[in-house]
């Protein structure tokens, strides 16, 4: 068993290098049932470590959804403030956009000016929320909406804009609900059903 060899030989030299756990681990690889140990050792290492990631990218979602929901209607009723976050999960729900809460905020046309689906994106000024009520609220909204634990009072809505500002796409779609001062959008045609 040449693999047994190998497994000791790298473990001799990093018991050299590094502390005496290592030198433990050359002891036990001449032992019966170390390489099953050391190799369920391994997975679940790497388990953490796939879990830990995915935190990681929950986290960084969750927090791209709070800051559109505090830089996009901070000062909005919570129904709106839902709305606005429930337009981002829809287009990420729509095959039209990225899959992911933060791809769909970040997304943009940066040599056309900068143009940004949402405003507060490409506006140069920092993105990062005072650490007040409206940014806790932002936090605790970005995860129920998230995870689904809200219904969704645009109504499926996949624009929105400012009640002082007239887009030039306002037009050529369906206009939904006024939650505060956002006017939400559809679709211009409803689905057909059966095409969902």
């Amino acid at each position: 068993m040449a693999w047994r060899g190998e497994i000791a030989d790298t473990a001799g030299r990093a018991a050299r290098v590094l502390p005496p756990v290592a030198g433990r681990m050359v002891a036990g690889v001449r032992r019966p049932g170390f390489l099953s140990a050391l190799l369920r050792g391994v997975v679940l290492c790497g388990t953490v470590l796939l879990i830990s990631g995915a935190d990681a990218g929950l986290q960084a979602e969750l927090r791209c959804l709070a800051q559109n929901i505090y830089f996009e209607a901070r000062l909005e009723p919570e129904e709106g403030r839902r709305a606005v976050a429930h337009v981002v999960m829809n287009r990420v729900a729509d095959r039209r956009w990225p899959e992911s809460a933060c791809a769909v905020i970040r997304q943009g046309w940066p040599e056309d000016g900068p143009l940004c689906q949402f405003s507060w994106h490409c506006d140069e000024r920092a993105d990062e929320p005072r650490p007040d009520a409206y940014w806790d609220e932002a936090r605790r909204l970005a995860r129920r909406v998230y995870f689904g634990w809200s219904g969704d009072p645009s109504g499926g809505a996949l624009w929105y804009h400012a009640d002082y500002v007239e887009p030039w796409w306002g037009a050529k779609l369906r206009r939904g609900r006024k939650i505060g001062r956002h006017i939400f959008y559809h679709d211009p045609a409803p689905p057909v059903a059966g095409n969902l």
